[in-house]
């Protein structure tokens, strides 16, 4: 009798050890201690607009800051941007994406892995605060979303910043495959008036980067040249997922606060 007792003790023993180190494994890995995990992706969904607010976004024409469709394509942004910044990290993380990241302009790489949106006209990133210009924002085949989302206004005035896109040079059979750029717009910086260009996304040269089930594109973080205004710069992020078919695009002006 006294050796089953004495095994039930030994076991009891053994069982209260293991639950120990279990709990202790369980608070190291809570903590954060020892090897980071995977981000995990999408970092959140974005809140689709819906109703009034669709109808306003997607018939913009001439914007301001006061606009509800500027408003609301702000916020959309804002919620693809941190989706973006979540897949650069997996990508950071994701082998054979090295000479994809090394191509990138410094300021796309500080864009997704060390940037911070202060309001709604202003964006730091890395040790320099811009001012940003919302100029498309795109949202299509979201699982989380009815309707799809495009916001691609005439003209944006924003902050002092104007932003009038042109009238495309090419046809539906060209495209950008002639070298022509998919959009130009004319900016008006005050007394200060150029020119900048975006590609279409799909059409680059440069190779995407991967991480797990999406492909992420970004495009442009170089200055524009803007007569005496030399902190003038383009950002185009794109990602999809072949499997569900979502695609979501940003494009944004920064200029660089003196």
């Amino acid at each position: 009798m006294e050796d089953v007792e004495m095994s039930f003790r030994k076991l009891y023993s053994l069982i209260f050890t293991i639950m120990v180190f279990a709990m202790i494994f369980a608070a190291g890995c809570i903590s954060g201690h020892g090897h980071k995990s995977t981000p995990s992706i999408p970092l959140k969904p974005v809140a689709c607009p819906t109703g009034k607010n669709l109808t306003l976004i997607n018939d913009a024409r001439n914007v301001t800051l006061e606009d509800p469709s500027y408003r609301l394509a702000v916020n959309l942004m804002k919620g693809e941007l941190e989706e973006a910044k979540a897949l650069y990290q997996v990508a950071v993380l994701t082998k054979g994406n090295k000479n994809v990241l090394t191509s990138l302009s410094n300021l796309s790489r500080e864009l997704l892995s060390d940037s911070t949106i202060i309001n709604d006209t202003a964006i730091r990133i890395g040790n320099a605060t811009y001012t940003y210009v919302v100029l498309s924002v795109c949202d299509y085949h979201d699982p989380h979303c009815k309707e799809e989302v495009r916001f691609l206004p005439d003209t944006v005035d924003v902050s002092g910043v104007v932003a009038r896109l042109l009238p495309p040079n090419w046809t539906t059979s060209t495209a950008t495959y002639t070298g022509i750029p998919y959009r130009t717009y004319v900016v008006t910086l005050g007394n200060r008036t150029c020119r900048v260009y975006f590609n279409e996304l799909s059409t680059l040269i440069m190779s995407p980067l991967t991480a797990k089930d999406y492909l992420l594109l970004i495009d442009g973080g170089k200055a524009q040249s803007c007569g005496s205004h030399d902190r003038v710069y383009t950002i185009h992020v794109g990602f999809s997922n072949a499997n569900t078919g979502e695609r979501k695009e940003i494009s944004l002006l920064l200029i660089g606060v003196e």
